[in-house]
């Protein structure tokens, strides 16, 4: 043994030896690290139809400690539209979806603190119009946070795609946990420890949402199968929500891209509104007490350029991305307030679906003379693909048109 300062220690060997990791520790440093640089799939429902999927548990955490009961996390997330600085006749339109900053666990958030400001000012102005869509949810220009509940699933349709996170409304959440509980009080009756029957690891059922048109809107009926066999999860499937990133780790991620993203979008709302809250001594406090607040190896930054690395990584991560039912919710809120295509509300919408259009790449052609429902249409025609009848009829006019080609000439 080799002495230091008049004491016994260790030789250089056992002090190593005894440091070694072991395969459990590797094996648990190797998931942090994966989890950290995994991409999270984020599952949507753009057609219209039924979806079948298994709704997973809460993962606990790496010691086996629960870490929240249940399969869901809430998360309130406002889509904001950003119109990016240029002298074209069109303006152009960016969309960031931030998350509310004390949802993430800052001690402040600028959009709740300037929404109380500008609905203020509106009332003082006598403006309550203005007051009530300021305060009200972003399809109708207002600034109010969406709640919505975050979980992991996996599409029965399609399990090979492996885990994927949805967002269900508050609405939508509230009626799956209403059918939830229903189920599992009648299972309690036959077996008082029966565990969640949407969600627990071995006696889950299939949870099925229907998306159907009704008339002019989009509904979305929610059922659980219990008639169907229970889908235990596999050990490999465990395994990998094991190592998926954690929720609040997707869901509660707040960087100095959406605190520069927010201010600019305040700025425009300033404008929009005809404001100038953005200088008041309140709204700059808000935003240096974030800013200090927000980690600082935070190196991240918003930017116009869709080049960029950080808004790549936004539009990556689903944070930047619009969704067809985004367009179709806000559609059915003006048809219900009675604003056309030709309305300030109408052309927004108009602005909205052309850059889903970009965003999806998709070849559809923008006229004057097509409406706001015949872009949704055509948008969600491509998006549906051609429908068995639409293909039986083009194959049979490719024969007629392949029998009559050696009698035509040119």
């Amino acid at each position: 043994m080799e002495k230091n300062n008049g004491m016994e220690s260790m030789s250089i060997e056992e002090m190593f030896l005894k440091s070694q990791e072991s395969y459990e520790d590797a094996q648990l440093r190797a998931q942090e690290e994966n989890r950290s640089f995994a991409r999270t799939e984020f599952f949507r429902m753009d057609k219209f139809g039924v979806y079948r999927l298994r709704i997973l548990p809460i993962a606990p955490n790496q010691d086996g400690t629960p870490s929240r009961p249940g399969y869901e996390f809430p998360v309130h997330q406002l889509l904001l539209e950003l119109e990016k600085p240029g002298n074209g006749a069109k303006a152009s339109k960016m969309y960031v979806t931030v998350t509310r900053a004390t949802d993430a666990g800052y001690s402040v958030d600028p959009i709740e603190t300037y929404r109380k400001l500008a609905v203020a000012a509106a009332k003082e102005m006598g403006d309550e119009k203005l007051a009530e869509k300021i305060d009200g949810g972003s399809f109708g220009g207002g600034l109010k946070y969406g709640y919505g509940h975050c979980m992991y699933i996996y599409d029965l349709s399609e399990r090979g795609k492996g885990l994927q996170m949805m967002t269900l409304s508050h609405a939508q959440f509230k009626e799956l946990d209403e059918r939830k509980f229903k189920l599992w009080s009648k299972k309690l009756q036959k077996n008082p420890s029966y565990p969640c029957p949407i969600s627990s690891v071995r006696e889950a059922y299939p949870v099925e949402i229907e998306k159907r048109k009704n008339g002019a809107k989009t509904e979305y009926i929610i059922s659980i199968d219990n008639e169907s066999d229970a889908l235990p999860l596999s050990r490999e499937e465990l395994t990998a929500l094991l190592a998926a990133p954690r929720i609040p780790e997707v869901i509660y991620r707040y960087t100095r891209y959406h605190l520069g993203a927010t201010v600019e979008f305040l700025k425009q709302s300033d404008t929009l509104y005809g404001m100038n809250l953005m200088e008041s001594d309140e709204m700059k406090e808000v935003i240096a007490t974030l800013a200090a607040e927000l980690p600082k190896d935070d190196t991240s930054e918003f930017s116009f350029d869709r080049r960029s690395k950080d808004n790549k990584e936004n539009e990556q991560n689903g944070s930047g991305a619009l969704s067809l039912d985004d367009l179709f919710e806000r559609f059915e809120e003006l048809q219900a307030e009675g604003l056309g295509d030709k309305t300030e509300e109408g052309q927004e919408l108009r602005a909205m679906i052309r850059g889903y259009i970009d965003q999806e790449r998709l070849p559809i052609r923008i006229t004057r003379s097509t409406s706001n429902r015949e872009l949704l249409d055509m948008i969600e025609h491509e998006i549906e693909g051609p429908k068995p009848e639409e293909e039986t009829e083009a194959e049979s006019d490719d024969e007629e048109q392949t029998e009559e080609r050696p009698r035509r000439r040119r």
